[in-house]
């Protein structure tokens, strides 16, 4: 019996042919899976299952991958296969609408039941909220796209910046439905993705850019940069830019020090000084969509949106991939650290959204991921977090998929951006 090729299609995510050059590990994995799509095409689900477990050793807890694996596995006529793969989905912190899987349900059903049942709970309770939260304010920018914020607790303020206006915003934190804005494209910003504060020399960095989302005011040749505003003058202060820099991600500073990520370069630049150079820091091949910074352990650390998380060596700047020990680290953005080393970060590429702990084993030999905060009724594709104060601060609701150009339609369904807080764990 065939189980549904169709949703061994619609699982075979960013299945384009990979580009000339050294792959990323995305790459490679997009190539195995059109090989495995094609196999299956032909009927050989031994080899296509092969194909799909090599692509997913390349991004280990991906949830597509881990729903090929039920299909293909029931189609090349192993249950027991199929259970395993449901019971890899559930054991990564996912759910699956079990009824989707149509015939293949009853089959499972039938083969073993009281497996099938058990996995179905603990799925049921992967989408159970957890935690809670309590909402630091509602801000009336529901057409910006605030992609990123910093909190300045001495101030008494949030920076928020926006990729839909491109532009620089500051909040009071006793006045949120007033926020002011403080610098745009006609000042030389383009989208913003990342900021970072510099409370040692009062400098908010930006990291800037141009994507489909972004306003007819950021040219379309506009060059990616880190942006520094100067928040005592009230002015852009540098603009720094790196030759053949894909797309400035992420900002992470401490003690004056400043990294940024590269989401198309799979690079990690850093800026000494204010006014310094712009330097390379660390590079590797294999990543491919960089995300979120934090310093902890004494190691940088940097999120990759298709492959997990990285640990650049402090001495050699070499990128290691920390190894999942329990959990998936695929579909992660924003990524903080607090006082004592432990690293937190917001998962936004699959169900449930949420807010992560992430338990590092000594020297990042491996990882735990655990939920924190899941199933918050504010969450819509949340993107941002931040420590400060002793307490954790999310971006709950960029809604990039309500800003699809395509479907201008969308934005009757926007609503305003809103910042959660909870004490750290």
């Amino acid at each position: 019996m065939i189980f549904s090729v169709l949703a061994l299609a619609a699982a075979l995510l960013l299945s384009d042919t990979p580009e000339s050059g050294s792959a990323t590990l995305l790459e490679q994995s997009q190539a195995l899976r059109a090989e495995a799509r094609t196999l299956a095409g032909a009927g050989d689900w031994a080899g296509a299952g092969e194909a799909n477990s090599a692509a997913l050793a390349l991004q280990p807890g991906h949830y597509g991958l881990l729903v090929n694996g039920v299909i293909i596995s029931a189609n090349g006529g192993d249950l027991d296969g199929a259970l395993d793969s449901l019971e890899a989905l559930a054991g990564a912190g996912y759910a699956l609408e079990l009824a989707a899987l149509g015939e293949l349900e009853a089959a499972l059903q039938a083969h073993d039941d009281a497996r099938l049942s058990g996995i179905a709970s603990q799925m049921a309770a992967n989408l159970e909220r957890i935690g809670s939260a309590e909402r630091y304010m509602r801000l009336p920018l529901r057409d910006a796209l605030v992609e990123t914020f910093a909190v300045d607790i001495d101030a008494e303020r949030l920076y928020l910046g926006s990729v839909a206006d491109a532009s620089l915003y500051s909040v009071r934190l006793d006045d949120p439905q007033n926020p002011q804005r403080m610098a745009g494209p006609e000042d030389g910003l383009g989208s913003v993705f990342g900021m970072a504060l510099d409370g040692r020399n009062r400098i908010l960095y930006l990291a800037t850019g141009r994507v489909e989302q972004s306003g007819a005011n950021v040219a379309e040749d506009f060059e990616t940069a880190l942006v520094a505003f100067d928040l005592m003058t009230g002015e852009i202060a540098h603009r720094y830019t790196y030759e053949g820099a894909g797309q400035f991600s992420d900002v992470v500073a401490i003690d004056g020090v400043i990294y940024a990520s590269d989401s198309g370069r799979g690079r990690i630049y850093r800026l000494d000084q204010p006014g310094g150079t712009l330097e390379l820091h660390a590079e590797d091949s294999h990543m491919a969509s960089l995300q979120g910074l934090a310093l902890a352990q004494g190691a940088l650390w940097v999120l990759d949106y298709a492959s997990g998380l990285w640990r650049i060596d402090p001495v050699t700047r070499e990128a290691s991939r920390v190894e999942v020990l329990e959990g998936s680290l695929i579909g992660f953005d924003g990524l903080t650290s607090d006082s004592f080393g432990e690293l937190y970060a917001v998962r936004n590429g699959t169900q449930p959204h949420g807010l992560f702990h992430i338990a590092l084993e000594p020297w990042g030999r491996g990882a735990r991921v655990h939920p924190v905060l899941t199933g918050h009724p504010d969450f819509n594709e949340p993107t941002t977090v931040r420590v400060s104060d002793g307490r954790l601060f999310i971006l709950a609701n960029a809604q990039w998929s309500l800003f699809d150009p395509e479907n201008p339609d969308a934005a009757a369904s926007r609503t305003d951006p809103v910042i959660l807080y909870l004490p750290v764990p």
